[in-house]
Formats: structure tokens, sequence, C-alpha cells
């Protein structure tokens, strides 16, 4: 049996230059992004959700959701939903916030933090394999960054949304892209 800990793997894996990924076809997945395993994607347990994420500069990847002990999430007000906001994610301490000298909160003792629209899926995931995680606060900001961006952005967010959409219904219809294939 193959022994699977690791709080995300990758298809491929991180370079020595900034934003280099290497051996993007390779079956075998990469632990961390660095560490090369014999473990294929189809080896992954059901609670590991796939993501394509600029964290992880574009590759493909999967995040382990069951055992996820803490989450929060932080968005800014910008023309685009979710591309700079972020899911932090801890397996054991609690996140701490502490601003930095430049007045902005800085979130410290999470063990991923992941980016863009893979936000919510990891967000479904984590509530269906996390039972006993609070998430009520999380879906209260993304409702917030919604809102924000149907007030201030309002020709950006008509292309994509009708002003009843609903956020995390609309999301599901996603969801298979999210599960892996066995």
């Amino acid at each position: 049996m193959k022994k699977i800990k690791a709080f995300f793997y990758t298809k491929g894996h991180f370079g020595k230059r900034i934003r280099e990924i290497l051996d993007t076809e390779n079956k075998f997945l990469y632990s961390r992004g660095i560490y090369p395993t014999k473990i294929l994607e189809t080896d992954l347990p059901e609670y590991y959700c796939k993501i394509h994420s600029r964290s992880i500069w574009y590759m493909e990847g999967f995040v382990r959701t069951a055992g996820v002990k803490y989450i929060e999430y932080s968005f800014i007000d910008e023309n685009h939903l979710f591309k700079d906001d972020y899911i932090y994610i801890s397996y054991s301490k609690p996140i701490r916030f502490e601003t930095n000298p430049w007045g902005h909160l800085d979130y410290l003792d999470y063990d991923i933090c992941i980016s863009g629209n893979d936000i919510i899926p990891l967000l479904f995931f984590i509530e269906k394999y996390s039972p006993d995680v609070e998430t009520s606060h999380v879906r209260q900001k993304i409702l917030k960054k919604y809102q924000l961006y149907r007030e201030h952005y309002p020709e950006d967010f008509k292309r994509s949304f009708s002003d009843d959409t609903d956020i995390f219904e609309y999301y599901k219809q996603f969801m298979d892209y999210h599960i892996i294939k066995r």
C-alpha cells in the first residue's frame, strides 16, 4: 500500500527558477510539488480535490480536504472574482492574524494557501470530508466579496451572472472537474 500523507500533490514539480515547472507529463505525482513519488492520481483517496491554481503555477494539483482543522478566506475588492483571493488551510494549528509593518493583515500558521476559482470547490470538499470544521465565516466572506463585485463592477458581473445567481449553486456545476476520475 502506498503512503499518501501529503497535504498536496502536483503533476510536475517546481523548478529552481521563479514560476518554472518541470516534468508535467510524468504519470507519477510530486509530493508538495517537490518530492517525486510512485503515486498516481488514481491512487489518491476521494477526499483529495483536484485544482488548477496559480498558487501552484497552474500545474494540476490535488489538495487533501480530510483532516482540516481550520480555514480562513481573504479577498480584495477588484474587478474580478476570486483571482486574487485566498483560502488558507491548516491541518493542525489555529490560523493566526498579524498586522504587518505596511498595515495589511498577514495570515500565519497555515499549511496550504490556494487562490482563484478553486476556492469554492475546496470549501465544498472541506465541508464534506472535514465536517467538524467551522466554515460559515468563510461562506459569509465569499458572499461579501460576491456582493462587492456586483456593486462595484456591475458590467463585469453581468457578463457572468444574473442578479439572482446564488454563487454557491453556480459553482456546483463545475464540481466534476475537481473529482478525481477513477
